[in-house]
């Protein structure tokens, strides 16, 4: 077998095969051999059936099948002797068949990684915002504590529904044309945010803990977010099944104690603070290392083989899909045109993956087994699942040789910002809100904020496609 490689661009490479005669023939003779032990033709012993006879009934299917193994073996032969690292199956330009007495050719365009030059990625200029927590989030936080700690507990001295409990209802009847049957349904009183319906906490409110199929009607605002209930009035019966009031604790040395974190409210909130600044800073640090590979993916504008650009555009687009909800015949005429607006951070994520592979094989970074069995811990740790059963998973499913080349990945973001210039940068000041009836022509436009970069797990651009 010869096989000739030719260079059509950086990242395509140009296979053309020629396999002799003689091999051919004894492929062919094989595989008759083979078809002969299975075939059962009347007038023949099982075994004994002639060659002219199976190449004239099952001679077009053999050429097929001995064609597609000679060119697989082929593109392995190609990929071997020509250290080529293939980003896609190859594409046969012209369907080969084989013809007695000739030899057997063909010629097949590949992707390949190509070889990628980095360009000096160390001295970066980075900037970096300073770590601010405001006492707002840290109220926030002790209030969400507070939430954390509250106890349901038997009403006792009323018998009526307050804005202070959380009651189990029957909802049945109807919302506009829309029929509505909720055997069980919990409802926090005092939670505005998460109301089911509008105006159905203030319904229940008042209502005898003993209501059982008391009729409401309901009407809802015409700019509710929901266009299927927007506007529609709410016929419905309610039947309260169970009912806590919330005892909330106080934000006092005791919540503290509860907590299990501090000895004081004063700890507590310090406790918070730092917990809130570790969360900030971990933000910032990922803000830094996206700068680092904006600037790597600028200053080494690579080619990249389309079916990578293509696979990452597939995968940022069902991604989107399984957010919006969408389902498969949703997308109609903005398909085309979402993949198209896709296709650019699509690029540079692929182009990214390919330059830090290439730092890290620079650099000699890699990945101790030691810090796969840390990652493997800490995904193990929310699941409640024994680390080495879930490696165990992730090595049978294929995803192990994955994480590894995502904290290589992370690895080398954290080589490229140890050798940036990283500077701290003060954000700017937010401009003055200026009331509309003294906003004259000359008043500054304000800026509109830059949208944060979109971001996908890393995933091996070397990988087979299959």
């Amino acid at each position: 077998m010869q096989v000739k490689v030719e260079d059509v661009s950086p990242v395509e490479k140009k296979l053309i095969v020629e396999v002799p005669w003689n091999a051919v023939d004894t492929r062919m003779g094989d595989a008759f051999r083979e078809l002969t032990k299975s075939v059962q033709l009347k007038g023949f012993r099982k075994g004994k059936v002639p060659r002219s006879v199976l190449e004239r009934m099952f001679g077009k299917r053999v050429r097929a099948e001995v064609a597609g193994q000679l060119v697989r073996e082929s593109f392995v032969t190609a990929m071997t002797e020509h250290k080529l690292e293939p980003v896609s199956e190859p594409r046969v330009e012209d369907a080969p068949e084989i013809q007695t007495g000739q030899p057997f050719s063909f010629t097949a365009i590949v992707e390949v990684r190509g070889d990628i030059h980095i360009a000096d990625w160390k001295g970066m200029q980075l900037g970096r915002r300073p770590v601010v927590v405001g006492e707002d989030a840290v109220d926030m936080a002790l209030e969400q504590l507070r939430r954390e700690h509250t106890e349901l507990r038997p009403i006792e001295g009323r018998e009526v529904l307050a804005e202070s409990d959380v009651a189990a209802i029957a909802l049945k009847g109807k919302v506009g044309e829309h029929d509505v049957d909720k055997p069980q349904m919990p409802v926090d009183l005092g939670d505005a945010e998460h109301e089911p319906l509008p105006g159905l906490r203030t319904a229940l409110i008042g209502l005898p803990l003993a209501t059982a199929d008391h009729p409401l009607e309901i009407a809802i605002p015409d700019d509710f977010p929901d266009p299927q209930l927007a506007g529609r009035t709410a016929a419905l019966t309610v039947s309260v099944l169970d009912a806590r009031q919330k005892d909330v604790p106080d934000l006092d040395d005791e919540l503290a104690k509860d907590t299990g974190r501090a000895e004081s409210l004063a700890e507590l909130r310090g406790v918070v603070r730092a917990e809130l600044e570790a969360r900030v800073s971990q933000d910032i640090d990922d803000e830094v290392r996206k700068e680092a590979l904006a600037e790597l993916v600028k200053r080494n504008p690579i080619p990249v083989a389309s079916s990578l650009i293509e696979r990452s555009i597939e995968s940022k687009y069902q991604r989107l899909r399984q957010l919006f909800g969408m389902q498969a015949d949703d997308a109609g005429d903005l398909d085309s045109e979402l993949r198209e607006k896709l296709r650019a951070s699509a690029t540079d994520d692929v182009r990214g993956q390919l330059l830090l592979d290439a730092v890290a094989t620079q650099e000699g970074i890699e990945v101790p087994e030691e810090d796969l069995d840390d990652r493997i811990a800490r995904l193990a740790r929310p699941q409640g699942q024994a680390p080495g059963r879930l490696r165990s998973e992730m090595d049978r499913d294929g995803r192990l040789d994955s994480l590894r080349f995502q904290i290589r990945q992370e690895k080398t973001l954290d080589r490229l910002v140890e050798h940036a210039e990283v500077t701290e940068r003060i954000p700017e000041p937010e401009p003055e809100s200026v009331p509309p009836d003294q906003a004259g022509s000359d008043a500054p436009e304000a800026a509109s904020p830059a949208p944060d970069p979109e971001t996908e797990p890393p995933s091996d651009p070397r990988s087979d496609p299959k």
